[in-house]
């Protein structure tokens, strides 16, 4: 031993690495919805760029519109449903609802569906077993929880009912932050 620097190899340091990489690390998610984009406009990259550049998954909660928006998001590591407005190529090739395990909490994505009245006790029952649930139709934005689930919608990236557009980030680490994003 005597001189000899002490040196960690092998499984025990990738143990030791994946470990604080686990404690230190906080999952960064961009939250989108609501498009409504017939292709990836020039302002729409700039803002994917701008604001998400450094996010480790990005979920979209239904209504790009179009295929040529989801061939644009692909270069994130997309987690997408379908909504109500958009083509029959996504109509096919995204499901209605999913869940996604991400830094360990149950992430429930669904669009949304009718009337604004009574979405959330809509999407709720739809996941029973999740810890936050990501939905979009209504445009408005909305961080709040209910029976222990967290209801987020990101609002519309294009805004409506005259307001402004808004995205969101969600952040996994030991807490969970949510916040909305305006979109200037």
């Amino acid at each position: 031993m005597g001189d000899r620097p002490f040196r960690l190899e092998g499984t025990l340091f990738l143990t030791l690495f994946l470990f604080s990489y686990r404690v230190i690390h906080q999952m960064k998610i961009a939250v989108i919805s609501d498009t409504h984009l017939e292709y990836a406009t020039q302002g729409f990259r700039r803002h994917m760029t701008t604001l998400f550049g450094d996010v480790d998954v990005m979920i979209h909660a239904g209504d790009m519109t179009s295929s040529n928006v989801l061939d644009y998001l692909s270069r994130w590591d997309l987690r997408a449903v379908r909504g109500n407005m958009d083509d029959p190529g996504l109509q096919a090739a995204l499901p209605q609802k999913r869940i996604e395990e991400i830094a360990g909490r149950r992430i429930g994505i669904i669009h949304g569906w009718g009337s604004p009245r009574g979405l959330e006790d809509a999407v709720l029952r739809a996941f029973p077993d999740v810890d936050i649930i990501v939905f979009g139709h209504t445009h408005v934005p909305l961080n709040v929880i209910k029976g222990g689930i967290v209801l987020f919608n990101p609002g519309s990236y294009r805004g409506g009912y005259s307001a402004r557009g808004t995205v969101g980030v969600i952040e996994i680490g030991q807490d969970i932050t949510l916040r909305h994003i305006e979109v200037e």
